[in-house]
């Protein structure tokens, strides 16, 4: 029969070594984090309905947890030196108490989406389009938030995909193959899933670099749209992690739920 001390000196020795691996756990928890970009440019016909959608794809999203946050940047323009700006950051809403029940995160979330949708309308439509600009910030925040290998973070981009801020890039879609000035390097999206949506979201006019409007309408067949895709996707690292939706979520902002998520009047 084993003595007081020594059940003492193993309890002792037992919580101690619960609470180095509480502490280890805590460190090496991985927190996900998310970023949309919103492309203003008169040739995206998405509109703020396009980064709304998008937000309620990532509130939704299983990797959310009670630190996620949500960056929201803006693509810029002549005014900014075409470097993007942000629009908002919020925490992620989740259901932090039991009691407070589903009802409670819901409302938060309809409230961070009527504020992005506000924000969004505020912004004026630009002539221009520095996507990877715009790309490259917000890959930059996620890896400043820890997003690396082994994380499962988001970035959503609301585009036409029509770029016309970096030359090399507007050249290969326009002519294709290697010809021209050097693309820019690739973006290393290690632990960060990028989904492009809203590409045959187009007005079918494009503005050249000085901001000057083409009147000519884009050519939109399956080859141009190819070349998108493909001059796209090079541009990153882990090219399977880079997806491609034609139109971007439709939003369901605004609708009153019950506690279990259900919108009021579809029960």
């Amino acid at each position: 029969m084993k003595s007081p001390l020594v059940i003492l000196i193993s309890a002792c020795l037992a919580s101690v070594s619960f609470v180095g691996w509480r502490m280890h756990a805590m460190r090496n928890h991985t927190v996900n984090h998310y970023e949309l970009v919103q492309d203003p440019s008169r040739s995206f016909t998405g509109g703020c309905a396009s980064i709304v959608g998008a937000a309620e794809d990532v509130l939704r999203d299983p990797g959310v947890s009670a630190d996620s946050t949500l960056t929201v940047l803006v693509l810029g323009d002549q005014s900014t030196a075409n470097e993007p700006r942000r629009l908002a950051a919020y925490t992620i809403p989740t259901v932090r108490k039991v009691i407070e029940g589903r009802r409670a995160a819901v409302e938060r979330e309809d409230r961070l989406l009527q504020d992005l949708r506000a924000r969004c309308e505020s912004v004026r439509p630009t002539p221009v389009s520095p996507i990877y600009l715009g790309v490259k910030q917000a890959v930059a925040d996620l890896q400043a938030e820890g997003c690396k290998e082994g994380a499962h973070c988001g970035l959503w981009v609301s585009t036409d995909l029509e770029e016309n801020g970096v030359r090399a890039i507007e050249q290969r879609i326009s002519r294709g193959g290697a010809r021209g000035d050097p693309l820019p390097a690739r973006l290393d999206n290690s632990g960060i899933t990028v989904t492009f949506c809203g590409f045959a979201q187009t007005a079918g006019q494009l503005c050249g670099r000085s901001g000057r409007e083409i009147r000519s309408a884009v050519v939109r067949d399956p080859h141009r749209d190819d070349r998108l895709l493909a001059v796209w996707q090079s541009l990153f690292a882990r090219q399977e992690l880079v997806r491609f939706a034609p139109y971007c979520p439709e939003p369901n902002v605004g609708l009153a739920h019950d506690a279990a998520g259900t919108p009021k009047g579809q029960r």
